[in-house]
């Protein structure tokens, strides 16, 4: 695809420095990297106001499923193997990726002057004017040597998933509750309650 941006930020303690990103766009030859919060939100405003298709990553467990089975509640996602989204690292990046989302989707409808259109689904993404939400999902054999190149390798990843991005998807889960889209809603890039029960493409590295 032309003209598309896509942005991934690696979920950390933005006090502890453990907040990287990276941003692949049009204007630049190469990824940019970064730790700044506010200027991904920034650099993000600035690509949908270029009118660039926009796709943005966060670097953890943004859906949780929901299983009838009470001994299942629990389990990892289907395609997680052993780095499940309710064990210890997938808990932390769970809760403190929730609210650096939400401060993500909230700055850029703030830049924006108002809240852009949140979307899940590629096909339609490809056929509307939204912005497309994705988890990245970088595996402990795949990471760099910091928070900002674990973006930019899922950066990478999603890229080399283009045009066919569904096929690409590591997480298989029929019922789910969506974070990102419980952010999505809350921010107001989203007033469909649907969301609340929509996966999002998952991109593993």
């Amino acid at each position: 695809m032309e003209n598309i941006s896509i942005f991934c930020a690696d979920v950390g303690s933005i006090k502890a420095k453990k907040f990287g990103w990276a941003a692949d766009t049009p204007d630049r030859n190469g990824i940019q990297l970064g730790t700044d919060i506010k200027l991904f939100a920034e650099l993000i405003s600035s690509a949908i106001s270029d009118g660039c298709k926009v796709a943005i990553g966060f670097e953890c467990p943004l859906f949780v499923p929901m299983r009838s089975d009470p001994i299942l509640v629990n389990s990892a996602r289907k395609g997680e193997g052993n780095r499940s989204w309710s064990a210890g690292a997938g808990t932390g990046a769970l809760a403190t990726g929730l609210v650096e989302v939400l401060w993500v989707l909230n700055k850029v409808a703030s830049l924006q002057g108002q809240p852009p259109k949140a979307e899940l689904s590629w096909v339609t993404f490809i056929n509307s004017d939204s912005v497309f939400l994705w988890e990245a999902f970088v595996t402990s054999e795949s990471k760099g040597t910091g928070h900002a190149e674990d973006a930019a390798i899922a950066i990478e990843c999603f890229k080399s998933a283009l045009p066919n991005m569904d096929d690409a998807n590591a997480i298989e889960e029929s019922s789910v509750l969506s974070l990102v889209g419980a952010a999505a809603l809350r921010a107001g890039w989203s007033d469909n309650i649907v969301i609340l029960s929509e996966p999002c493409l998952v991109i593993k590295a």
